[in-house]
Formats: structure tokens, C-alpha cells, sequence
């Protein structure tokens, strides 16, 4: 199912809360957007990866969805800074809760979660793959897997997670991390993100690709030879689909090969993006998390020109805010 531009703007809007409209009606995401009232953590490097939990860390069947919508939410993320040789320099994985953030990993680098009633998360670090053991709120050694990963993705309704090594080879890992199958089809990948029917899309830093059963298909419709691509964990009602930003602008790039504009425009890029949660959305910027409330901010009378541009829609918007995420599962 494609969606519409008007719902991936409306599941991007946490990069356009404050920000003003052009003349052409796209909202323009600018450095005003990111105002500290939306700060959950400071932190002390720059932070480059934010994971929210689609499972049971953060929406178990007996909680109550909307009030595990919030600071007091789960989410992972990692921090990393840069040398003068552009090297990276691992500042570590953590988790963050109710303001409160614990180190996990030294060198951790990324995380992944699958979209079901498990609380664990899968972790890449720079010695291997660690999952998350929720009683004990520590990392714990997963499989056999000693590589120097940079990257980590995970399935839905199978074990199967793909892991992105430092040399941007990608492997697929299956029986619980103890073995590992290198994918011969995909080359120099730079992100890899699964979207939520397991579509495998993945960045060279130059175009974007989608690995499907019967081999690799380019995506259409880009621009050629970008100075910034980045390739975002998608929302949980988007089917067959993942948003990315090339330079400024935003699209959604679907599994049949094709891309479609949103009417977006980020001059003021963020380091990490996290919109798994759909009306929940988290980034970070200048070394510090935002939290944007999707509904609160459309509600709220301080956004006139946000809310202008997206009245028309507002009941597309309730509509997915009651969708359950049980629905969408594998």
C-alpha cells in the first residue's frame, strides 16, 4: 500500500513541529525547530543512532498505549564523536528512561528491535552482537558473531537479524547468533533498515537500494550524487516502505523500486532520527534528544501554521492515532 504525501508528512511532522512555511506550502525544518522545552537528555558527544522499542518494553498488552507515549518511554540510542581524521570514536550505547540514561556498551554502535511482544533488543557493537535483558538493565553477548559492526537490523516473526560490519559487508545471522551468511548481492552498504514486512533498503551514501527475495532493486526518482542521504527506521503503519532525506528534502522510497516527495524541507538535519513510534517521535540534535508529541503539538495552539497545514487531514491523523500496533505485527 503506498501512502499518501499528506500521512508521511504528517509522520515527519516531528521535523517540522515549529518550524515555517515557504512560499510553495512545504514546511522548512530550520535550527529554530529545536526548542529546549522538547529537551529529555543532554548529552556530552554528538548522539548518532535512537532506537524506540516497537515491543513490549514500551507497549506491552497490559499497558496502556498512551501513557507509555512519553519521556517515560524506552528508547536506546548511541553517542559517538569525530577525530580530525574523520575517524569515528565510540562514546557508547545507551538506554533512557524517564530522563535517567545508563550506559550499556562501550562500544556500542546500533540497535534494533522486531515489532512484537518480546522485550529484547539486539545490539552492534564493536566486538560483535549483544541483546538487552530487560530485568537485569545490562547488554549480555548474543551468538557466536566477533565482527566490528556498525550497523544492526532485525525481523519480524523470525530470529533473523542482518548485521553491517565495519568494512560495509552485510551478513544475515540466524539459530540464535551462531550463524552468519554473508549477502553477496549487496555491496559497500553504509545503513541498512527493515521495514516492517522485512524489505531490506540499504545506503551506499550516493543511492539507495531494496533487497528483495529475487535479488536487488534500485530506487528511482532520487537525485543523483546527493551531499547527504540518510535512511530512517520507518513508522510502524508504513507497508512496504521506508522515509529517507536526500540533501534537504524528504521522501518515501517503496520496495517496488519507486520514491515519492514529501513536502518537506530539513536545512537543520538531525544527527539521529527515531519515528518508529509514528505520533511519538524522538531526535537529537547538537548533542541533546528532543521528544515531539504529534498529537499534542497538532492540538496545540502555539503550531497555527502546522495545524493549518494539516486540518484537512486531521481525521486521517485521529485514525492512525487509535490504530493498534498489535494490528501491524508479523
Amino acid at each position: 500500500m503506498r501512502l499518501p504525501t499528506f500521512i508521511t508528512t504528517c509522520l515527519l511532522v516531528g521535523l517540522a513541529s515549529t518550524a515555517p512555511t515557504s512560499n510553495d506550502n512545504r514546511l522548512v525544518v530550520d535550527s529554530s525547530y529545536y526548542p529546549d522545552s522538547l529537551i529529555v537528555y543532554r548529552a556530552d558527544h554528538d548522539i548518532v543512532s535512537i532506537l524506540l522499542p516497537l515491543n513490549a518494553l514500551n507497549f506491552g498488552e497490559d499497558s496502556d498505549e498512551e501513557e507509555n507515549e512519553g519521556s517515560d518511554t524506552t528508547i536506546f540510542f548511541v553517542q559517538a564523536d569525530t577525530n580530525d581524521k574523520g575517524e569515528r570514536i565510540d562514546q557508547g550505547l545507551y538506554v533512557l528512561k524517564n530522563g535517567h540514561a545508563t550506559k550499556l556498551l562501550d562500544n556500542g554502535r546500533d540497535a534494533a528491535a522486531a515489532n512484537d511482544d518480546t522485550k529484547t533488543a539486539y545490539f552492534a557493537a564493536k566486538d560483535g552482537i549483544y541483546t538487552y535483558n530487560a530485568e537485569t538493565k545490562k547488554a549480555e553477548k548474543y551468538g557466536t558473531v566477533t565482527d566490528s559492526l556498525i550497523g544492526i537490523a532485525k525481523q519480524n516473526g523470525s530470529d533473523v537479524l542482518y548485521v553491517l560490519t565495519e568494512d560495509h559487508v552485510l551478513y544475515k545471522v540466524t539459530e540464535e547468533g551462531t550463524k552468519k551468511e554473508k549477502i553477496d548481492a549487496v555491496v559497500n552498504a553504509k545503513q541498512i533498515v527493515l521495514d516492517l514486512n522485512n524489505n531490506l533498503f540499504y545506503s551506499t551514501g550516493k543511492d539507495v537500494y531494496v533487497l528483495l527475495a529475487d535479488g536487488v532493486k534500485k530506487i528511482e526518482g532520487l537525485p543523483a550524487n546527493p551531499s547527504y542521504l540518510s535512511v530512517i527506521k520507518p513508522p510502524f503503519i508504513f507497508e512496504d516502505s521506508v522515509p529517507i532525506i536526500v540533501n534537504d528534502d524528504t521522501y518515501t522510497v517503496y520496495a517496488n523500486g519507486t520514491s515519492e516527495v514529501a513536502d518537506i524541507v530539513v536545512q537543520a538535519k538531525p544527527t539521529a532520527v527515531a519515528v518508529e513510534g509514528t505520533l511519538i517521535h524522538y531526535l537529537a540534535y547538537k548533542k541533546n534528544i528532543y521528544e515531539y508529541n504529534i498529537l499534542e503539538i497538532v492540538l496545540s495552539e502555539a503550531v497555527n501554521e502546522l495545524k493549518s497545514f494539516l486540518s484537512k487531514n486531521s481525521a486521517e491523523i485521529q485514525s492512525i492515532a487509535t490504530r493498534s500496533r498489535n494490528d501491524l505485527r508479523a
